[in-house]
């Protein structure tokens, strides 16, 4: 029965990947993302249903626009197919169906949010070479908003069970709970700090360089992956995308795919880097410290 509700979910996430597709274009050419018909980007004829059913209708069609037959790109369905995947793999990461507690399913949203603007950032880097200051704005906003709630929220939890019977308001007024307010502030500040950090890195990159292998872009993604993974992972986020885009450089440069001086997007390197890191980042870190214990 659970492999039927991961199923759904990922067949939930095939058509928000669809439309994922269509905000990243949308967003860089500065069109309506909420209104107008989806187009072939070719003859911009108008899509109909039977066009628009996410993998199917690719694969019916052959990969090729139905009225003008120029030939589509693999980002449509890749991006849906990474989309399903990924809904999938966060409910499964956190137990929904398992443990489906309110808590969890803000959990999964937040989450869902934060995949999702991912792959909007991933598809546009891909496709133009740019990481949208509003899509990076949107999701910096998301997760500021709820690591304040989830903060307010938990303190609030912890207070109105102490104080509902003798020994914990015993403990309020001995500074227990006072001392969780500071531990959560400092946590706060320590992830912020660390995110400033990391900007402040790819802005120095950006200005040694004169923006030829950084963009301002890439500065605000920075920040964001702080936020998102945390610290310390947001470093080992960080640590990841330099090790992955150097690998795959290395790896076009001996097919001849690229020079030395080319070029390629960085961003999908630091989603990946922030990704791997969010799910492996503890035992990541152990491992690296491990290393020098031996």
């Amino acid at each position: 029965m659970l492999f039927i509700y991961y199923f759904l979910v990922f067949i939930g996430g095939l058509f928000v990947g669809s439309f994922l597709n269509l905000v990243s274009d949308r967003v860089v050419r500065k069109e309506s993302i909420l209104f107008g018909h989806s187009k072939c980007e070719n003859c911009k004829t108008n899509l109909g249903p039977k066009d628009l059913i996410p993998l199917l209708s690719f694969i019916f069609i052959k990969g090729k626009c139905r009225y003008c037959k120029t030939k589509l790109s693999l980002y449509y369905p890749l991006a849906e197919l990474l989309t399903g995947l990924s809904f999938a793999g966060i409910a499964y990461f956190l137990g929904v169906f398992t443990n489906s507690d309110a808590t969890n399913i803000v959990k999964f949203v937040y989450l869902a949010v934060i995949v999702g603007t991912y792959i909007v950032l991933l598809l546009t880097d891909l496709k133009f070479r740019l990481i949208p200051d509003k899509v990076v704005y949107f999701a910096i906003i998301t997760v500021l908003a709820f690591i304040l709630v989830s903060n307010v929220y938990g303190l609030y939890s912890s207070y109105k069970v102490l104080s509902a019977d003798t020994f914990g308001r015993y403990l309020i007024k001995a500074g227990f709970w006072h001392n969780e307010l500071i531990y959560a502030l400092r946590n706060i500040g320590i992830l912020l700090a660390s995110s400033f950090i990391i900007a402040f890195f790819f802005w120095f990159l950006v200005f040694i360089t004169r923006g030829r292998g950084m963009g301002g872009g890439d500065i605000k993604l920075g920040f964001l992956i702080g936020l998102v993974n945390g610290f310390p992972y947001n470093f080992a986020a960080i640590l990841l995308g330099f090790v992955l885009g150097s690998v795959v450089s290395l790896i076009f440069v001996a097919l001849r795919k690229k020079s030395i001086k080319d070029t390629i997007p960085f961003g999908p390197f630091l989603i990946s880097g922030s990704v791997i890191a969010f799910v492996w980042g503890e035992k990541i870190i152990t491992w690296y410290f491990n290393l020098f214990r031996r």
